[in-house]
């Protein structure tokens, strides 16, 4: 499951440009659309430590990647510099859901052995939870390279000038 749901890449962007105006597009970035509908770059910038992730319109619904690092003056300019992964909130949903699934289909099986009536369809919805959860971890993972190139880009853009 860890490369699935508890996977972590290291993530560098450097640039020309000085740390004051990459922290200044950063602040604009964070601040513009936030009502739109449009993708953009969302997310927190607290002294030298930033947290970054795509934002979209249906984005918080589903598995978000998030950055978490720094940024700093370098001999290049400027770099930022961390980690990606999940945002917790997207593990929880995931492994909540498995969770969830797997307790269902537990019970199922449980009162199958114990001759009760609705124990078909517990061991039904158990199974249906759990396939459609690991369905959509997998195809996350699959996918979940997209946000990380979004991050990559527009980051890399923040200190390019």
């Amino acid at each position: 499951m860890k490369q699935f749901i508890f996977w972590e890449q290291p993530l560098r962007v450097a640039g020309p440009g000085s740390t004051a105006n990459a922290v200044a597009r950063l602040n604009a970035q964070f601040s513009a659309g936030r009502f739109g509908s449009k993708e953009r770059l969302a997310g927190l910038l607290r002294g030298s430590r930033l947290k970054a992730w795509r934002a979209t319109l249906l984005g918080r619904a589903g598995d978000v990647v998030e950055f978490d690092g720094e940024l700093r003056a370098s001999a290049e300019g400027t770099v930022i510099e961390g980690t990606v992964r999940y945002q917790n909130a997207t593990r929880i949903q995931f492994v909540g859901l498995l969770v969830i699934g797997v307790l269902l289909t537990a019970a199922g099986i449980t009162q199958r052995f114990s001759g009760a009536a609705a124990s078909a369809e517990l061991l039904g919805l158990g199974l249906f939870v759990t396939v459609v959860t690991v369905i959509w971890i997998v195809s996350s993972a699959g996918m979940r390279h997209i946000q990380v190139q979004f991050l990559e880009e527009k980051l890399g853009e923040i200190v390019a000038r």
